[in-house]
């Protein structure tokens, strides 16, 4: 794939990643257009087109931007404290790409090339959180040595996307709290 510059740099390519995310989350995949991006970002159809000639690469590209934004991990020096604060991280990340996320999730299944970015940009920099959190759990003596890592960084996240986006029950820093003492916590340290 050839990238072609924008004229205004990085602040436009922002611009118009940030109105198409918008336009994703407002109308979903299937309305996700060069023109409603071009006319939300006030810009030519031709500059988005450039740029993004398919709209798979153009919605790839815009939850990238935005789902790049992920904290250092939490380090207070416990396991219960860390996983808070990589839940209400979560929260606070489905309420800003939910509805984005919503919007690709069907396409995802038929789409590879969206499906690894997604994977790439969202899944992968959660994951690689969840388990700088449990490395550390370990050298601690936290963690179990059974401890399944892999379903258990799922668990969490998993929960709060369904209630988030399937069911649409409340997401907020409680289910984060009653997920982690309750489900969280005794799959990573065999306790109940």
């Amino acid at each position: 794939m050839s990238v072609t510059p924008l004229r205004g740099g990085a602040a436009r390519e922002a611009e118009l990643l940030g109105a198409a995310l918008e336009v994703l989350a407002e109308s979903g995949y299937e309305r996700l257009s060069a023109d409603a991006v071009a006319a939300r970002a006030r810009a030519g159809r031709q500059t988005v087109h450039r740029r993004w000639p398919t709209k798979a690469e153009l919605a790839a590209a815009a939850f990238a931007a935005a789902a790049c934004a992920v904290p250092e991990p939490p380090d207070t020096g416990g396991l219960r404290a860390d996983l808070l604060a990589f839940m209400e991280f979560l929260v606070e990340d489905l309420y800003r790409l939910g509805d984005a996320l919503a919007g690709l999730v069907g396409e995802m299944r038929h789409n590879p090339q969206l499906a690894a970015a997604v994977d790439a940009h969202y899944v992968e920099r959660r994951r690689r959180l969840a388990m700088e959190i449990f490395q550390r759990a370990w050298a601690r003596g936290e963690l179990d040595a059974a401890a399944d890592t892999e379903l258990l960084w799922q668990v969490g996240p998993a929960t709060l996307v369904f209630r988030g986006l399937v069911s649409g029950e409340p997401v907020d820093g409680e289910l984060a709290r009653r997920l982690v003492d309750h489900v969280m916590l005794p799959l990573a340290t065999g306790r109940r």
